[in-house]
């Protein structure tokens, strides 16, 4: 979740789960969240997502809304966003998915399952797995490498810790 503390709305990433912790985050700061990222469209990313809607009824966005059980606006590269006072940089990384993305908010980038601490996600063909550390390889790590990173599953890294120490991108 991020907020400003000048500001009620919040932004929330990839909501796997709604539990009394994550209520208790945003009404204890006196957040609302008015918007979700959608990183990918698998349940580990979305479980939350009902029990939102039902309280808070946010926008959502993803790649491929189509590829979900409830209506969400369909976000592009080309477009960044802006949400809740941030400024969100939408980078796709197919691979682990068709419709995986990365967000780039301000020094933080939120990674879903495209690139983990010391791993990469999980892909199903030869051809996806390639499509995924081409992905990772040209659109991540050309960015600075002192972004911190938050992947969807996992502790958080850097880029360059990545880029120096994980053995899935070693050439």
């Amino acid at each position: 979740m991020l907020g400003r503390e000048s500001a009620r709305d919040a932004l929330l990433i990839d909501p796997g789960i709604f539990d009394e912790g994550l209520l208790r985050l945003l009404e204890g700061n006196g957040f609302y969240p008015r918007h979700v990222l959608i990183t990918h469209a698998h349940q580990g990313h979305l479980s939350g997502v009902r029990t939102l809607r039902k309280i808070y009824d946010p926008a959502l966005y993803a790649l491929e809304p189509d590829a979900l059980e409830f209506p969400a606006e369909r976000i592009a590269e080309a477009h960044p966003l802006h949400l809740a006072g941030f400024t969100v940089r939408v980078i796709a990384t197919p691979g682990h998915s068709q419709d995986s993305a990365c967000f780039r908010i301000d020094r933080m980038l939120f990674t879903g399952d495209t690139l983990l601490a010391g791993s990469v996600g999980q892909a199903d063909t030869e051809y996806e797995k390639a499509l995924l550390l081409a992905s990772v390889r040209e659109k991540l790590l050309s960015l600075e490498p002192g972004l911190l990173l938050f992947p969807g599953h996992g502790p958080p890294s850097t880029l360059e810790i990545e880029q120096r120490f994980n053995p899935h991108l070693r050439e």
